[in-house]
This record gives C-alpha cells, sequence and structure tokens, in this order.
C-alpha cells in the first residue's frame, strides 16, 4: 500500500497541476442554444471554440477568473467544426500549443471543459489514434446527433477521453500541458474526435486575411 502510493503520488501532483494550469486558458462559451468550451489562443483575445457550439455572431465567453466578456465570431469553418472569436481584452493566459503530429498512440491526453454546467472538469486518457478517420454509424455533439456516415474523411485526433455536452470546444492537452486539439465530437462512450492542433493552426494562420475583408 505505502510503494504504490509513494508511486502514483507524483503522478497525481503532476496531474493536478496540468488541470488547473490548463483551467487558466479554457472559457466558458455561451453561444445561443447551448454551451461549451473554447481555448485563449493568443493572448490578444483570440479564442478557438467549435463552430456547433456558436450559433450567433455574437456570444459571451466566461474566464477561468468569472469575469464575462462580449466576443464576436470572426471566422468559421463547418467542415472542421472550427470557430475563432474575438474578445477585446489583451494579457489574456493563452495556452501553450503543441503539435499533434508528433503524438503517438497510447499517449495520455487531457481534457478540460465544461461538461452539463459543471466548470473546468478534467479527465483523463490516451491517444486511441492519429491520423485521417472515417467511421460507420453516428456521433454525437453538444448532445445532438449526426450522420456520421456522410462526413468525409478528415485528419482528427482519436482519444478514449470521456467528454460530454459542454467539453465541446475544449482542448486536449498532452503530458507537458500543450494543447494537441480542440474536442469537437463524441462517437461512442470512449471514442472522442478533436481537431488536431496544426489543423487550427493552420486556420489561424489565415485570419489576419478573414479580419480585413470583415473589417
Amino acid at each position: 500500500m505505502g510503494l504504490t502510493h509513494n508511486l502514483l503520488a507524483p503522478f497525481a501532483t503532476e496531474t493536478a497541476a496540468l488541470a488547473e494550469n490548463l483551467a487558466h486558458s479554457v472559457v466558458w462559451v455561451h453561444g445561443g442554444h447551448g454551451h461549451g468550451a473554447g481555448v485563449i489562443w493568443q493572448s490578444d483575445g483570440l479564442i478557438m471554440t467549435n463552430d456547433h457550439v456558436v450559433a450567433r455572431d455574437r456570444v459571451t465567453v466566461e474566464l477561468e477568473e468569472g469575469r464575462r466578456l462580449a466576443a464576436t465570431v470572426i471566422a468559421r469553418n463547418p467542415d472542421y467544426d472550427l470557430a475563432a472569436l474575438h474578445v477585446a481584452e489583451s494579457n489574456l493566459p493563452a495556452a501553450p500549443i503543441g503539435d499533434a503530429k508528433v503524438l503517438r498512440v497510447g499517449e495520455l491526453i487531457m481534457a478540460v471543459g465544461h461538461p452539463f454546467g459543471v466548470k473546468s472538469t478534467a479527465t483523463l486518457g490516451i491517444v486511441s489514434a492519429v491520423g485521417g478517420a472515417t467511421w460507420l454509424g453516428s456521433g454525437r455533439n453538444s448532445g445532438r446527433r449526426f450522420a456520421a456516415s456522410a462526413t468525409p474523411k478528415r485528419e482528427w485526433l482519436q482519444a478514449d477521453v470521456a467528454l460530454a455536452p459542454g467539453n465541446s470546444g475544449g482542448p486536449l492537452a498532452d503530458t507537458s500541458g500543450r494543447v494537441v486539439g480542440i474536442a469537437s465530437m463524441i462517437l461512442s462512450p470512449g471514442i472522442a474526435l478533436a481537431v488536431p492542433s496544426h489543423i487550427v493552426s493552420r486556420f489561424v494562420a489565415a485570419l489576419p486575411r478573414v479580419q480585413k475583408l470583415a473589417a
């Protein structure tokens, strides 16, 4: 008993610190028909979430500290279920961004979100698959079912981490606390898909052009 505790205690301490640090960069998105999570991608007010989380172009985000800010949807990519939000705020606690392309199957991964309205909930799992994914049957995001067989093959990060309505748009992070994906959908219990971080970064790289057109 004592030996087992001594072996697991450092792991438990590191896991708790990871969840606490990651939560600082996770917002609660109130988007119209429901709620979800979002990741502070840049300290100057850029927040990434899922397209299905934001029904309107103007939404409200709640910071981990409890402060609420008005946010504007500045770009969407429904194919990858991504949306970029902007808040008129600076010096926000941006999340460190990792590279999903270097992940290996079996690596530990953590999700943080607000499932069923419970703020800053953390769950732990492993990377199940990386790369292109196709699947049969149906899935679920934000509690709504969809026919997955109609969705074309795309690059996803698959994990066995537990997700629920309210996790959508939140981060999946590696053991160093770097965001490697944005939680998107639940195919079945124990099978969750996230948009890989390099896909999100590619979307973000095009935002200055998008913002200029919208101005």
